[in-house]
C-alpha cells in the first residue's frame, strides 16, 4: 500500500508538470502533511488509503484534503459521541441501524478531508466541525468559532468509486475560474 501510494502521487503530479515521476521529492510538515520539496511547483496534493483503494487529490495552488474509507468494514459508531459534533451524533443515531455505517463514514471522511486540507490533521478537534447532509445537496460545514475559520471558504464533494469505498474531498474556494481538483486512484482487488 505504501509503495502504491507513493507511485500514484508521483504519476499524478507528473501528468500536470513537466517533471519525471522519480524527480519529485517530498517533505512532511510538523502535522504530518506531505508536501512537494523539489522541484518548486504550484501543485498541492493530498493522499489517503484504505483496504483496497489508494487516492491522490491534486490542485493548482489550493489547499486540498482527501479521505477514503472502506464501507465493507464495521463502523465504530461508539466513537460518534467523542469525535462528532452533537448534531451529527444525534442525526447518526436517529437513522435505522442499517444506514448508520454509511452515514458514519460520510461524516468521518468529510471531517478528515477538512482537517487535512487545513494542514493540521487531528490537531483540530473533530467535534468542533460538523456537517449537514441532505439528499442532492453538497455537504454543508459548520465550524465552532474556536477554529478561527469560515465554513464558506471550503468546497466539499463525496464520491463512490467502487460499491465498497467512499471518498471525500475538501478544497479551499478560489476566485479563479480555472481552478479544479484532479483525483487519481488505484483499486486493489
Amino acid at each position: 500500500m505504501f509503495l502504491a501510494t507513493r507511485a500514484l502521487v508521483r504519476q499524478v503530479l507528473s501528468r500536470y508538470a513537466p517533471v519525471a515521476p522519480e524527480e519529485w521529492t517530498f517533505v512532511t510538515t510538523s502535522h504530518g502533511r506531505p508536501e512537494i520539496a523539489r522541484p518548486r511547483s504550484p501543485l498541492r496534493f493530498n493522499l489517503s488509503n484504505t483496504d483496497g483503494l489508494v487516492v491522490c487529490a491534486v490542485t493548482h495552488g489550493l489547499d486540498v484534503g482527501v479521505d477514503v474509507e472502506s464501507l465493507a468494514r464495521p463502523a465504530p459508531i461508539e466513537m460518534a459521541e467523542r469525535f462528532f459534533a452533537p448534531a451529527e451524533a444525534r442525526a447518526l443515531h436517529s437513522l435505522p441501524v442499517s444506514e448508520r455505517t454509511r452515514r458514519f463514514f460520510e461524516y468521518w471522511t468529510l471531517k478528515e478531508s477538512y482537517v487535512k486540507a487545513r494542514g493540521l490533521g487531528l490537531a483540530i478537534p473533530l467535534a468542533l466541525c460538523g456537517f449537514t447532509l441532505e439528499p442532492r445537496r453538497p455537504p454543508r460545514l459548520r465550524i465552532d468559532a474556536r477554529l478561527d475559520d469560515a465554513p464558506d471558504a471550503w468546497l466539499f464533494a463525496q464520491l463512490r468509486p467502487t460499491p465498497e469505498h467512499l471518498i471525500a474531498v475538501c478544497v479551499r474556494r478560489s476566485a479563479r475560474v480555472d481552478t479544479g481538483v484532479v483525483l487519481g486512484w488505484h483499486h486493489f482487488r
